[in-house]
């Protein structure tokens, strides 16, 4: 079933996407984008973002991969973009568990990606940097090389303000407060905040390109995570963090730090890479977390690392 794309002029959907529901193995609704290339030789890249974010904020990056030849195939998460949301307050950022994300990956993987041609690239943006880790280690027949940009794999805390916080997370949780935004969280999306003074970007214009998605279509907009979500991300990040568990992924993985990144912190990725068997750590001097929606400067690093290191560099 065609499911609905949201489009302003400023940011048009790439030529030949389709745009469709999946159905989760819980029944819950996914959307689901793809694009396929004549160029079957280049094989296809599975486009993930991060927490918050939707399909027609990459329309961008989709169609610079295709320019490159590849097919793509994205998604919102589940509790995103469209994509059923998990409460009866649709501006909260909730999941029960990472694993959920998971069994949604699975899914579009089984149902989807069959139709596409390999190799198959994992290309993925903060959390969704975190989900595909997760499918690195635990299905390594997925993908044959693997991006991520600003991935989740620690929070941007210092030591005192992460004690704080877990404890506080610990008492909302045993309070039965899992669905309740964390202490300060509002419904108002971080893409509704005005350019000054934003964490996300330095790029004015695509920054206006996502907020002008909002306004056209609310319902993509989200707000402030959940006391579970948050306690799901401590979670998972405590799990992939092991140097055991990043030992075992072998899939050769390319990671980019911002290097003014306000969300993510920059020794969780270089710790990760010192235990990757081919990982390989790329800066981006003077970025925001958005690496992908930045200024064209930092963009054309991202770019000339992605080529070299897809093309086996």
């Amino acid at each position: 079933m065609t499911a609905p794309v949201v489009l302003i002029p400023e940011n048009p959907m790439p030529e030949g996407g389709e745009a469709f529901w999946l159905t989760a193995h819980d029944g819950a609704r996914l959307r689901v984008f793809t694009w396929v290339s004549d160029n079957a030789a280049r094989g296809t890249v599975f486009l993930f973002g991060g927490r918050t974010e939707f399909v027609e904020k990459y329309f961008e990056v989709v169609g610079e991969l295709r320019l490159r030849g590849y097919s793509v195939v994205t998604m919102d998460w589940r509790g995103q973009g469209l994509s059923e949301r998990m409460l009866a307050d649709t501006r909260k950022g909730h999941i029960d568990d990472f694993s959920t994300y998971d069994r949604d990956l699975a899914r579009l993987m089984e149902e989807v990606a069959p139709r596409f041609p390999k190799p198959w690239l994992g290309l993925a943006h903060s959390m969704g940097g975190q989900i595909l880790l997760r499918a690195a280690h635990d299905r390594p027949d997925w993908f044959s090389r693997i991006v991520l940009s600003a991935p989740m794999l620690g929070l941007h805390f210092t030591p005192t303000l992460m004690r704080v916080i877990r404890g506080l997370t610990g008492v909302l949780r045993f309070l039965r407060r899992n669905g309740d935004y964390v202490p300060g969280g509002t419904s108002k999306a971080t893409d509704e905040a005005p350019f000054e003074g934003n964490i996300l970007t330095h790029d004015p214009k695509r920054y206006a390109i996502m907020q002008a998605l909002i306004h056209k279509e609310p319902k993509l907009g989200l707000g402030s995570a959940t006391v579970g979500w948050l306690h799901a991300a401590f979670r998972t990040i405590d799990e992939t963090s092991r140097p055991y568990y990043l030992a075992a992924i072998e899939t050769p993985m390319l990671i980019f730090e911002a290097g003014r990144d306000a969300l993510v912190a920059p020794e969780a990725l270089s710790r990760a890479v010192e235990h990757l068997p081919n990982g390989r750590l790329v800066s981006v001097p003077d970025a925001r977390h958005e690496i992908l929606i930045e200024r064209d400067e930092y963009r054309a690093i991202f770019w000339d690392a992605f080529d070299d290191f897809v093309a086996g560099g």
